[in-house]
């Protein structure tokens, strides 16, 4: 049986260990959010951290809630030879009748789609990430090839001429739909959130009714719009106000 001394210490160093790890862990930061990961997805939601983005599962509706990634110049690269074969997630129930939901939804005029589009990691060893189906969503051709591209176009030309921006994206979906509920359920519209390090931004919401021909200026909001259709809460380390009030128009392409 140890001596009161020696269980003295050993309790000590346990209580040391605890204190430790609770500070340590309060200080872990994602390097993909700017300003902390966004706030206000399900209790039951899963987050995922990869190498080129991170992301909150949600379990319900097999989909993620949000995605967000962190682009830089020596991340861009070419993508015309990368397969796009999408890829199994083992670590995520996805669901395993995926090929008939993507046959029905694809009746419907939707196709399976990136939130991150490989162009935008072809520069690093990770580019296969952007082709695991938790980081895909239900799309309308019409706005994946006209202004949801346009914007990605406008996003690398912004930085390689100025540097880092952050992004988040996700889906919305309409305000009778449940988050248990849905499974294989295209959205109704997608938000994107471009933010430079300095706190400049610019908000878009892309309706999957948008037409091929419309420019991805079109489709600006407000953040303040997107949190109360979401239920989410981003960059929440800025608190009550931003550090700077200038968007990312004029660097996109919008007067």
């Amino acid at each position: 049986m140890p001596s009161r001394p020696t269980t003295v210490i050993r309790l000590a160093v346990c209580l040391w260990f605890l204190a430790a790890n609770t500070l340590f862990a309060s200080e872990y930061r994602i390097a993909h959010c700017l300003e902390g990961c966004p706030e206000g997805a399900q209790k039951d939601n899963q987050l995922v951290v990869r190498s080129v983005y991170a992301l909150s599962y949600n379990r319900g509706r097999g989909a993620a809630d949000w995605l967000a990634y962190r682009m830089r110049p020596g991340a861009l690269g070419v993508a015309s030879s990368l397969p796009r074969t999408w890829i199994e997630d083992s670590d995520l129930p996805i669901a395993s009748d995926i090929a008939s939901q993507d046959q029905l939804a694809e009746a419907r005029g939707f196709i399976r789609s990136r939130f991150v589009p490989l162009v935008s990691v072809a520069g690093t060893p990770y580019w296969h990430e952007a082709n695991l189906l938790s980081a895909s969503t239900l799309r309308t051709e019409n706005l994946d090839r006209g202004a949801w591209a346009g914007l990605e176009w406008a996003l690398r030309n912004l930085v390689n001429r100025s540097g880092d921006v952050y992004v988040v994206t996700g889906p919305i979906y309409g305000p009778s739909d449940k988050p248990s509920e849905g499974i294989g359920e295209p959205p109704t519209a997608f938000f994107k959130l471009v933010a430079a390090p300095s706190g400049a931004l610019s908000v878009f919401r892309f309706d999957q009714s948008f037409g091929v021909y419309l420019h991805h200026c079109e489709a600006r909001s407000s953040l303040e719009a997107i949190e109360a259709e979401t239920g989410l809460r981003f960059f929440p380390e800025w608190g009550l106000s931003r550090p700077s009030d200038e968007t990312l128009d004029s660097q996109l392409g919008c007067r």
